[in-house]
């Protein structure tokens, strides 16, 4: 399990109940967090946890040179891609009815999502909208959208298809990564720039 758990930090990944419970369980033993640690250290990075305790990931751990550069690229890229992730955010709350999605684990019923949509001319535009967004392409069916932003999603680690055969995906751990992004830009009025450091209070983002 230690080189499975290792891999996929070292890929990027964020380590939940969701995405990897297995690995998730593993992780929140305390021996096995020191081990990770221990191991990742020696690369210059440390083993990271959401404050809320929902997710792992891998941030860097020094100051300056090469490595703070990457924290920051990859710190901007987070930023360019907040604006729709929370345009997504609020149009499923909305569509579902549902204030509670930025928890971990929340499903999202694709074939509800769909329905609502179809019903409701405002749902249908922010859909539209938020493709734009994403610059993802499609047949001109509202369906074809729907897949391909949650396909976007899924491939950034914000969504889990839990259920194939019902469609039904799950809120990962990321979110609450993700939340803390959105408080550091706030307290620091940052939301508009792309100039701002990554936050620092537990290192920095691989």
């Amino acid at each position: 399990m230690f080189n499975q758990v290792v891999q996929s930090l070292l890929a990027g990944e964020f380590i939940c109940q969701v995405s990897d419970h297995a690995g998730f369980s593993y992780l929140n033993d305390p021996a096995h967090q020191h081990e990770v640690n221990t191991y990742v250290g020696r690369i210059g990075l440390q083993l990271t946890v959401t404050r809320q305790g929902g997710a792992f990931f891998i941030a860097h751990n020094v100051d300056g040179g090469v490595d703070r550069k990457a924290a920051k690229e990859v710190f901007t890229e987070i930023k360019q891609s907040l604006r729709p992730l929370v345009s997504f955010l609020d149009m499923v709350m909305r569509v579902m009815q549902n204030d509670n999605l930025l928890i971990v684990g929340t499903p999202i019923e694709v074939n509800k999502l769909m329905a609502a949509i179809d019903s409701n001319p405002s749902f249908r535009s922010d859909l539209q909208t938020l493709a734009i967004q994403l610059k993802v392409s499609g047949d001109g069916t509202d369906r074809n959208r729907l897949e391909k932003v949650l396909r976007v999603f899924r491939e950034k680690g914000y969504l889990m298809l839990s259920n194939p055969e019902r469609e039904i995906y799950q809120i990962t751990g990321k979110i609450e990564f993700i939340q803390e992004v959105i408080e550091f830009l706030m307290e620091h009025d940052a939301i508009g720039g792309m100039e701002d450091e990554p936050p620092s209070t537990q290192g920095e983002l691989l």
